[in-house]
């Protein structure tokens, strides 16, 4: 959590809501079913936010107090312990994070439950705590500002929400494709009689993807993602993505290594440094989005296991974000380290261009094709551009919880 954020939130007291909850001090030593209780109660939200537990604040009185007293406090690690000593079902625990800032001269604790989707989570075994125990079997969830009763699962009504968050019902289409696209084994593969390859998921036959025919108009055969390829010239073919009769995202898939894998065109980032007139282009991956998630589905019905193997060259020549908010932090960090005395480095040497040449003139390269120099050039710059943001990634760790 940024301290912006906790400030907005602060200034929101006493209100509280299925996001956030105050505390004055931390849980009791002997009363840490409590917590527990808060826990489960924000896991079992039908939004897909993160929540949070804040503490050393009195809503009451508005005023933050701080827990500077507090007996009983917990870092990160030791609630993480707490919580796999639990009962909980599937021994699946809630993921969270403890935070300490520095509020109006006093430190207040902030106790961070992680979004899930796999809900609702529930105990297999009482849990004693302060007033009614916390019993096995029993759905207890956030609703507005309040827990649900503790002798009781939650309305019909909630579990359904809960049910539907579980299953990505409450989501776009789009959400919904790419948590689908991580379950290939629900998926059946059809090959037509053209050879055309056609996935339909089992479960909803709405959702189905077709491969297209070779692009013949796609005059771009050489590309800096293919750059570790023995042979680096590529062919595009047409993937779509279908619900219904509606075509909701469309790109190009690109066999490599003569056809032992694929890949589905990476995405191309565009990055200024100070004032120059043209970006610095790239291409990369978002783990979360659809290129990263495709490649990863049609690869998995790949009956060559060496695919993993070839896999290592994607990686040398893309960058792989987790998401747009790591994306953008290295680019921010890519602009800081070559905006001036670096820029130099992301130069090709004449020797590394005579290389590149002479792997897309070994690749069949023809006149039709355009300038060599020219070529060579751009697939070496954004090649550089590339190995600069991994070196970056390799020495600066991004912290997914910012």
């Amino acid at each position: 959590m940024e301290e912006e954020e906790l400030l907005g939130i602060i200034a929101q007291m006493p209100r509280e809501t299925d996001h956030w909850d105050f505390k004055r001090e931390w849980y009791k030593k002997d009363d840490k079913g409590s917590m527990l209780a808060d826990i489960i109660n924000f896991v079992n939200t039908s939004h897909h936010d993160d929540c949070c537990i804040i503490i050393g604040v009195d809503e009451e009185n508005q005023e933050v107090v701080g827990v500077e007293d507090n007996d009983y406090m917990l870092n990160r690690q030791q609630l993480q312990d707490y919580l796999r000593k639990m009962p909980f079902a599937q021994n699946w625990y809630p993921e969270t994070d403890v935070e300490r800032f520095t509020i109006k001269g006093h430190k207040v604790d902030v106790i961070t439950i992680f979004n899930s989707d796999d809900v609702p989570i529930f105990l297999t075994k009482e849990v004693k705590r302060k007033g009614t125990p916390l019993k096995p079997g029993v759905i207890y969830a956030r609703s507005s500002d309040s827990n649900s009763p503790s002798d009781r699962s939650v309305s019909d009504e909630q579990m359904e929400r809960l049910w539907k968050k579980r299953f990505r019902l409450d989501v776009s289409v789009y959400d919904r494709y790419k948590y689908l696209l991580k379950y290939p084994k629900e998926w059946t593969k059809i090959i037509s009689n053209d050879g055309i390859e056609n996935f339909i998921y089992t479960k909803d036959p709405n959702f189905v993807i077709k491969s297209g025919e070779l692009r013949e108009d796609k005059n771009l055969h050489y590309d800096s993602f293919a750059m570790s390829e023995p042979n680096i010239q590529i062919n595009w073919f047409q993937i779509e993505l279908y619900y219904g009769q509606t075509v909701i995202y469309n790109n190009f898939d690109v066999p490599l290594d003569d056809g032992s894998y694929e890949i589905v065109v990476p995405m191309v980032g565009h990055i200024y440094l100070g004032r120059e007139r043209e970006p610095r282009s790239y291409t990369y991956y978002l783990e979360d989005d659809f290129p990263y998630l495709l490649t990863q589905f049609i690869n998995s019905f790949n009956d060559k296991p060496h695919w993993r193997v070839n896999w290592e060259n994607v990686e040398e020549d893309v960058v792989i974000f987790q998401n747009e908010s790591e994306h953008e932090y290295y680019e921010e960090l890519f602009k800081e380290m070559y905006v001036d005395e670096n820029r130099d480095k992301l130069s090709p040497s004449k020797s590394e261009l005579e290389v590149v040449k002479s792997k897309i003139k070994a690749s069949g390269w023809r006149k039709i094709d355009g300038d060599l120099d020219k070529l060579a050039s751009r697939l070496m710059k954004e090649h550089k551009v590339v190995q600069a943001i991994k070196k970056l990634q390799e020495e600066k760790t991004y912290d997914s919880r910012r």
